[in-house]
């Protein structure tokens, strides 16, 4: 179905269940400059903290349900980091806003593709959308976003495929945008650090005059030439949003996202090392050769000092993208228990990318040998729409509230890469005046073509079995069916076109779950929850694939939720047992000897998470989270080629077991403000085997502040240990974070 054909059937339905003349919408009332002092009641004494604390368990989880639910009320984990939240603490990129919830890791990988991590699961395992849309899987479609644009970024933890479908088995990170306001409102950024690191941002928002139109637009720029040499990257955002209120029953809105990014990639800093031991092998001696990753453990691994800074790419190495995001939606109460939502979405995306993407310590040549020459091509259209049906209304005298829903999608993928017969071959360089040259000669070829239709309903349910019990469930049923079309042969000349692979899955997840009410602000609950995924992300599923199912994961969960002391501290901890099986695995049969992959691997995490904000008043604020995590491989071996090994009790590569945060700040008279504090981060592994290890490490950021009416100035130190750490795990590579730095930054509003 057209985009175009899309939008206006969004429109048309909305208009014909409206049936209404517009009304102008009211006046919004009048509110004092916001240089004048004001009395503030109790009321927004709570906004306040909802919108500045990391725990605002009154503010609705969209992420975590379509009923409406607030944090305090959803049986799951979901932490909200709001945009004035993002301000406080200096969290430039999404990554650092998501880094800043409990239990949480990230890092922005190579070509510039965010990375998270939590209770155990990474990767893939770990859903990024926008605004609830996911245009792909993490490692095909996320790119770093800058903060200024987003009004805020929920994080759901476990799975949850009731929200978001296929994926999302280890958690969820939500994109929120900002929305038309009605009143105007003007904030503009701009913030300058080292290597020639800057940011400027301006967005404003409100009511076109008594029309019933409001809008909001926020354009971003971030640039950097970044520490390492030839990392430069440019990151440009614009946001609109446009509300028409056309009756008082009916609203449309219209949301619009545009990035473009470009960057020279960093691949990561050759790790050197002076001889390998084969674990495998008892009482194995040290050899001086090429590092394998599934067997062997380095002696004295490390990053030379003097190569800290080299960057092995080759000179015209790029990656670049275009990602555009429309969503419509209209919104329409039908009676004042009923109502109705209709999105209407396309979301594109256009890549390029032109690297190598190795760069690995050779032990006896004493060269670094560099990976061949590696082109990629992604040209994305998701088209979709989703519709809900809510309705409020009592069951047997007990309050109720059921939604009902269905989503339809059509993800349209082109891939590509380097075509065929060309030189890809790279020489080997020196370590420490490496001559990389240029790329050889190549072009771009479109590959293949992956259709992915999607025909998902789900229903969810809240409902007050007494006044201190709250029974919350809900179901979805996917239908998804893949056509995989081959476009041309790269190896051969001419290219020529063959083959289509077809495979369909349906699965039915969901999450069941109890609420317990102790007090008004006290909830105790418990659920569980299931997720499914391929045994590979659908874009590369290929017919030696076809006879896998769908893997499954399932989490129980119980925890707490509190406001104490009148107010001044809320708490939040939680347990949980998450389970993820039908991993591919490899077996040998017992007659034959033959290698086959079989679906029995699993692999398990169980933890604990905890997190409290303090207000003790006098200007302070005290924020605490940490989160422990005990995940293994429960069922798990690798076919090495020459034999097979099993993983079972080895930590999946880059899960810590420990992740905390501790921010403190306080407001002192006269507009002046001190804030910072640190994060930790454990050891984690950089493979399966275990025998790579990237060391925990501390990380501590602070800031001084002073506001003069409407605009404040920060002085913000980063990373002030100046500690030399990797936010993601590496083997033969470390991508290293940056060194101590400082940066300044002027926020004002209007």
């Amino acid at each position: 179905m057209k985009t175009t054909t899309l939008f206006a059937l969004s429109f048309v339905l909305a208009g014909a269940l409206a049936g209404q003349t517009p009304k102008p919408a009211p006046a919004a009332p009048s509110v004092p400059p916001k240089d004048e002092p004001v009395q503030l009641d109790k009321f927004a004494v709570a906004a306040e903290k909802e919108n500045n604390f990391s725990l605002p368990l009154d503010a609705i989880a969209t992420s975590g349900s379509r009923l409406g639910l607030t944090s305090r009320e959803l049986p799951a984990s979901v932490s909200i980091i709001t945009q004035e939240m993002m301000q406080l603490r200096g969290l430039r990129t999404a990554v650092e806003a998501v880094e800043a919830a409990v239990g949480m890791t990230g890092g922005t990988q190579f070509g510039s593709i965010p990375n998270y991590s939590t209770r155990g699961f990474g990767g893939n395992n770990v859903t990024i959308l926008r605004d609830g849309i996911r245009q792909n899987t993490a490692s095909q479609s996320s790119r770093t976003v800058d903060s200024f644009i987003l009004d805020r970024i929920e994080v759901l933890k476990g799975p949850d495929g009731l929200m978001f479908g296929e994926g999302a088995i280890g958690g969820a990170v939500n994109y929120i945008s900002k929305s038309p306001s009605a009143d105007f409102r003007g904030d503009a950024m701009a913030s300058y650090g080292a290597w020639g690191s800057y940011r400027a941002g301006v967005g404003v928002g409100g009511p076109v005059g008594k029309t019933g139109v409001s809008y909001r637009a926020d354009f971003s720029h971030n640039q950097t030439y970044a520490y390492q040499e030839r990392n430069s990257q440019r990151y440009d955002a614009l946001a609109l949003s446009l509300a028409w209120r056309v009756t008082d029953r009916l609203t449309l809105t219209w949301f619009g996202t545009f990035l473009d990014d470009w960057n020279e990639s960093y691949y990561g800093s050759p790790v050197i090392y002076d001889a390998v031991v084969n674990t495998t092998i008892a009482a194995a001696q040290p050899e001086v050769r090429l590092f394998a990753n599934a067997t062997d453990r380095m002696v004295n691994p490390r990053v030379d000092p003097a190569a800290r800074r080299t960057n092995y790419n080759f000179f015209d190495n790029y990656a670049k993208t275009e990602n555009v995001f429309n969503r419509v939606r209209a919104d329409l109460r039908l009676a004042p228990a009923v109502e109705l939502r209709n999105e209407t979405y396309v979301a594109t995306q256009l890549l390029k990318w032109k690297n190598t993407e190795s760069n690995t310590w050779n032990p006896v040549a004493k060269n670094i040998t560099r990976g061949g020459l590696t082109l990629i091509y992604r040209d994305d259209v998701l088209v979709g729409d989703r519709l809900d049906l809510t309705v409020k209304t009592p069951v047997v005298g007990h309050a109720n509230r059921l939604v009902v829903g269905a989503v339809f999608e059509h993800n349209d993928q082109i891939r590509g890469g380097a075509a065929g017969n060309q030189v890809t071959a790279l020489p080997a360089v020196s370590l420490l005046y490496p001559d990389v040259g240029y790329a050889p000669a190549s072009r771009f070829q479109k590959t293949s073509r992956i259709g992915v239709e999607t025909h998902a309903f789900h229903l969810q349910d809240v409902f007050d079995v007494t006044s201190r019990f709250r029974a919350v469930a809900g179901l979805r049923y996917d239908h998804i069916s893949l056509q995989r079309d081959t476009l041309a042969n790269p190896t051969t000349t001419p290219a020529t076109a063959f083959s289509t692979f077809k495979k369909g899955y349906r699965t039915t997840t969901g999450r069941v779950g109890g609420v317990f009410i102790l007090t008004k602000e006290i909830n105790a609950y418990a659920s569980f929850s299931r997720a499914a995924e391929p045994v590979t992300q659908l874009v590369s599923l290929t017919a030696t694939s076809a006879d896998f199912s769908l893997q499954k994961g399932r989490q129980y969960e119980a925890g707490l939720k509190g406001t104490f002391f009148r107010g001044q501290l809320d708490a939040t901890v939680a347990v949980f047992d998450l389970l993820k099986k039908d991993l591919l695995t490899s077996t040998t049969d017992p007659v034959t000897g033959i290698r086959t992959n079989q679906q029995i691997g699993a692999q398990k995490s169980k933890g604990v998470e905890a997190a409290l904000a303090v207000s003790p008043g006098d200007g302070w604020r005290v924020e605490l989270n940490g989160a422990f995590t005990d995940s293994t491989y429960a069922d798990f071996n690798e076919n090495l080629g020459t034999g097979i090994i099993s993983r079972a009790g080895k930590r999946p590569s880059n899960v810590p077991e420990w992740v905390a945060n501790l921010f403190v700040a306080k407001r002192f008279a006269h507009g002046l403000a001190l804030s910072g504090g640190p994060r930790y981060v454990s050891d984690r592994f950089g493979n399966n085997n275990n025998s790579v290890v990237a060391e925990g490490y501390v990380v501590l950021d602070a800031s001084a502040s002073y506001t003069w009416r409407r605009t404040t100035f920060t002085l913000r130190g980063r990373n002030l240990l100046d500690e030399t750490y990797e936010p993601v795990a590496g083997t033969t590579m470390r991508r290293l974070s940056d060194p101590r730095t400082a940066e300044f930054t002027v926020r004002t509003s209007f």
